[in-house]
């Protein structure tokens, strides 16, 4: 199985270089990592690891996602986009092209339902589980994101969508590896073969039909030339 961080953010939104990152992470035990770095990136082979750039968009309902998604100036091999609340989370859980739903521990304890299961299953959109808000957060926040993370298992469990895994580094010192992220998933319920699949689930999803095809269906549904 290919193991992917599936996401980190270097320089310039971080102060380490993808080169570094991609050193680190084959240091580390995984394949490939997903850079979001804000300015497009770049994407190959270093160190014998494999580095996706990724498209990380931020909007806040269906139309500003689709409109981001049409105007990127490059070809990401996998679009992130920021969970917000149910409605837009169902929507952007709908939308072609869009591969991981991010920051749901972030998002309320509303921005996850049944439905978001559902769509997120159909159209094989992977939830992210970023465990920076495990390595870097303290307390309360820390105690929160726990909880979430451990709903999205559940929702996982009851409804079979992908599930990514993220150190969510802006820095190389705060990736950890293979091993210590099947331990810090236990915290939360998460078994071994689980965390395994996860780590997984980026090369599945790139593997998948290329997203310009499933993007211009997309655009043209919701924005009708």
């Amino acid at each position: 199985m290919v193991y992917s961080d599936a996401c980190v953010f270097p320089y310039p939104s971080g102060d380490t270089s993808v080169r570094r990152f991609a050193l680190e992470a084959g240091y580390l035990g995984f394949d490939s990592i997903v850079c979001a770095d804000g300015k497009g990136g770049v994407s190959g082979e270093f160190y014998g690891v494999r580095v996706y750039r990724a498209l990380q968009l931020r909007q806040k309902n269906q139309n500003d996602l689709v409109k981001a998604m049409r105007k990127c100036r490059f070809k990401p091999d996998i679009i992130l986009v920021s969970a917000g609340d149910a409605t837009f989370n169902r929507a952007a859980l709908s939308t072609g092209g869009v591969g991981i739903l991010r920051g749901i521990h972030d998002a309320g304890s509303r921005a996850f339902d049944d439905v978001c299961g559902i769509k997120a299953a159909e159209n094989s959109v992977a939830v992210d589980i970023d465990l920076s808000a495990i390595i870097c957060r303290r307390g309360n926040p820390r105690q929160k994101a726990l909880e979430s993370f451990g709903e999205i298992l559940k929702f996982q469990r009851k409804f079979g969508f992908p599930v990514s895994i993220t150190s969510g580094a802006s820095s190389y010192i705060h990736m950890r590896s293979v091993d210590e992220i099947i331990s810090l998933c236990g915290i939360f319920g998460m078994e071994e073969d689980e965390v395994k699949a996860a780590l997984g689930s980026v090369d599945a999803i790139i593997n998948s039909p290329p997203i310009i095809e499933v993007l211009d269906e997309a655009i043209d549904e919701v924005i009708p030339e």
